[in-house]
């Protein structure tokens, strides 16, 4: 078996540009039946993040919710880290974006890390990601499509095997100690300097799965795009269309069209979740028409999603000062969309309507069981007014099973109130009309 390479950045001193993976080398294991497996290895980029030409000083904190998880210990999901080398300071920082992604993400099989910090080669800042990808049977995706190796566990429930070891690295990370990083964890990170956390954040977004296979046959001089290797594709792929809409896997390949889609500024990803928490609107994917291997296609636009935005870390670029310490809800919706779960419940914002919550009973006397048809156990804010737009209650409640139950409401008059139901999770709510007598 060929082990896989770490993506690696570079920075060049005059043009601060980042490259996160170099001839990246994937192992990927095709399931052919259950006693054979066929290692297929490639070697592209897979992700060169950019930074702007000047310095942006934003700052894009973790979410509440998450913080709050944060500061209670565990998580949803069990990140395994070895640390070579690391400086306190940079293995504080670099554990600190593992604890956002385990509160953002669940899985029950534990993630493993290999992280490395040393001396590079000179520019070479470091970078991380799946360290193989394989096929899940009854995935309800098509066969051709794979899943890097964390993730295919979490869909199997169970650890894959790596070699003659019975567990595997899922994700592979190597950081440069002489870059010029900020390890600071409050986001305020100065100019001129590159904010790690937000860079391990990014780099293990894809280790998680948030790229595709497509690529070009000369990054010099281009003639034909490519995408499936040895006939499969990564969940990513599966999800990108054009705007006509035209899938991206219904072109030859490799093929001059495919290219064409490539460079065309209009590919989007239509997964079903993430397009709902876009407000139902196509995310828009990187699409320059000069193909960038490492930047186009691999990423949320740029433009889209500019500096200081909440979905930009998985954009190929980032500012000197800026910091960007939250997934967003368009990643952690196409998180969901290719298999993970989310901590916390379901972005699904289709299960959260009037018409699939049940308030009962209703007239009400002294309290009010609130039923979601999703059975999760998120967290909700709920909160009655009267008919004058008071708030008479507000309290935060964890649903147990999908339902709520607001008790000691019998001192309320007898009227008209409205109550309203709001996930903590996505900020979806809805209103429902309730009388009390």
């Amino acid at each position: 078996m060929k082990k896989s390479n770490s993506p690696i950045y570079f920075s060049s001193i005059n043009s601060l540009f980042f490259v996160c993976s170099l001839l990246f080398s994937l192992s990927i294991f095709a399931q052919i039946n259950s006693t054979d497996e066929t290692v297929i290895t490639v070697d592209w980029d897979i992700c060169r993040y950019h930074p702007k030409p000047n310095t942006h000083k934003s700052t894009i904190k973790v979410p509440n919710y998450i913080k709050q998880k944060m500061a209670a210990g565990g998580g949803c999901a069990s990140f395994i880290v070895t640390y070579n080398g690391f400086t306190p300071q940079a293995e504080s920082a670099f554990q600190y974006a593992v604890d956002i992604w385990a509160n953002s993400i669940e899985s029950t099989i534990p993630i493993r890390v290999t992280a490395n910090f040393g001396p590079l080669d000179a520019g070479v800042l470091g970078g991380a990601g799946p360290t193989s990808f394989r096929t899940v049977s009854g995935s309800g995706f098509p066969s051709n499509v794979i899943f890097p190796i964390a993730l295919a566990e979490k869909l199997i429930g169970a650890e894959l095997p790596n070699g003659p070891s019975p567990t595997s690295q899922d994700i592979s990370a190597t950081f440069s100690s002489t870059a010029n990083f900020y390890f600071g964890l409050d986001g305020n990170t100065p100019g001129g300097q590159v904010d790690f956390v937000s860079v391990v954040l990014h780099e293990l977004g894809h280790g998680l799965g948030i790229l595709g296979f497509g690529r070009v046959d000369d990054t010099s001089n281009p003639t034909v795009g490519i995408l499936r290797n040895t006939g499969f594709i990564n969940v990513w792929d599966h999800f990108i269309e054009n705007g006509t809409p035209t899938a991206v896997t219904s072109f030859a390949d490799p093929s001059a069209a495919l290219l064409t889609e490539f460079t065309s500024n209009d590919l989007f990803s239509n997964g079903p979740i993430t397009t709902a928490q876009n407000g139902g609107v196509k995310p828009s994917t990187y699409a320059p028409a000069t193909f960038n291997q490492g930047s186009s296609y691999s990423h949320w636009d740029e433009v889209t999603y500019p500096a200081g935005d909440a979905n930009s870390l998985m954009t190929p670029s980032i500012a000197p000062g800026e910091a960007i310490h939250n997934p967003g809800f368009v990643t952690l919706g196409f998180m969901e969309d290719m298999g993970w779960s989310i901590c916390g419940g379901s972005l699904k914002v289709n299960e959260f309507s009037e018409e699939t919550v049940e308030v009962s009973p209703n007239p009400f006397t002294s309290s009010i069981d609130i039923k979601l048809s999703n059975g999760l156990n998120d967290d909700y804010i709920i909160n009655l007014f009267d008919i004058n737009g008071r708030v008479v209650l507000s309290e935060t409640k964890v649903a147990r099973n999908g339902t709520i139950t607001i008790f000691n409401l019998e001192h309320l008059d007898d009227a008209l109130y409205f109550v309203k139901i709001t996930n903590k999770t996505n900020n979806a709510s809805i209103t429902k009309k309730v009388i009390k007598n």
